[in-house]
This record gives C-alpha cells, sequence and structure tokens, in this order.
C-alpha cells in the first residue's frame, strides 16, 4: 500500500493550485493520503480527496472536525501496519497516542525527516508551500517493515 503524507499546506495563503499539481504529481498512485494539519481551509481536503481517500487530523486553527477533519491524534490501520496520526510530534512521541503504533506521521515543523525510534518509524512530510525545500513523504506498508521517503516537490 503506498500512502502519501503531507502537512502544514497553508492552501489559502500560498497559490494553493501550483503547489496541488505538484503534490499531485509526488502522489501519482497512492493508495491513501494522510494530512497532518495546518491546512488553512477544507479546500485542500477536497482536492487532495480527487487524488485518493483522506485522513486528516486538525491543528487548533484548521476548521472544524468532521468525518475527514478529525481531532488528533488518531490511530488507523493500513494493512498490517498501525499508524498513528498526529499534528505536532510532543516531546512524549508515541507515548501520547491511545496504544502501541507501527508509525507515527506529523507535521507542524515545516522540515521534513525520516527516522526510527524505538522501533518505530517517525515520518514528518514537511511542507508543500511554507519551507524553504518544499516537500511531501511517501510511505511503503506491506510486506516486511514500513518505510518512507520524502519527495521534493
Amino acid at each position: 500500500m503506498q500512502i502519501g503524507v503531507i502537512a502544514d499546506t497553508h492552501d489559502e495563503l500560498v497559490p494553493w493550485d501550483e503547489v496541488l499539481a505538484k503534490v499531485a504529481a509526488a502522489f501519482e498512485g497512492v493508495d491513501l493520503v494522510l494530512h497532518c494539519g495546518d491546512l488553512t481551509t477544507r479546500r485542500a481536503l477536497d482536492d487532495l480527496g480527487a487524488l485518493a481517500p483522506v485522513v486528516a487530523v486538525r491543528s487548533a486553527a484548521d476548521p472544524p472536525p468532521d468525518e475527514v477533519l478529525l481531532e488528533g491524534p488518531h490511530v488507523l490501520e493500513a494493512g498490517s501496519v498501525t499508524i498513528g496520526l498526529v499534528c505536532a510530534l510532543g516531546e512524549e512521541r508515541a507515548a501520547s497516542l491511545d496504544r502501541p503504533v507501527d508509525v507515527v506521521v506529523h507535521g507542524g515543523t515545516h522540515v521534513a525527516s525520516v527516522e526510527t525510534a524505538d522501533g518505530v518509524l517517525y515520518v514528518n512530510p514537511g511542507s508543500p508551500s511554507l519551507a524553504d525545500t518544499t516537500t511531501v513523504a511517501r510511505l511503503v506498508v506491506g510486506d516486511g517493515p514500513p518505510h518512507a521517503s520524502v519527495v521534493a516537490i
């Protein structure tokens, strides 16, 4: 399963149509999109939903929660992998989730990173819009351990 991971889109503050075109190319063939908060309007989620189903958590400044934009943290299953979806990573890291997870996806920093700590894969996709280097991430789950890569756009 291919999962697109995105955060910090801030769609109302940038030329979103141009950013979306780059995101769509980077997310070609994904089965699911996870958004880690800091969008600006619901439009970003609607547009990403045209690429693949979306699950998102909100930041304090995001629109109210609904069936796609959830209060975080949120834990979901993707195949045999348990993923924790949070807006920003606190000092407690995976301990803030209500059960053990294999992967934590998070944003809030606008700086992409992929690291493993205490057996958990942490994926921060950076920002596709408000960053020195604009990025998203792709997470692969399935046979073998999950792995992720940062994609510059």
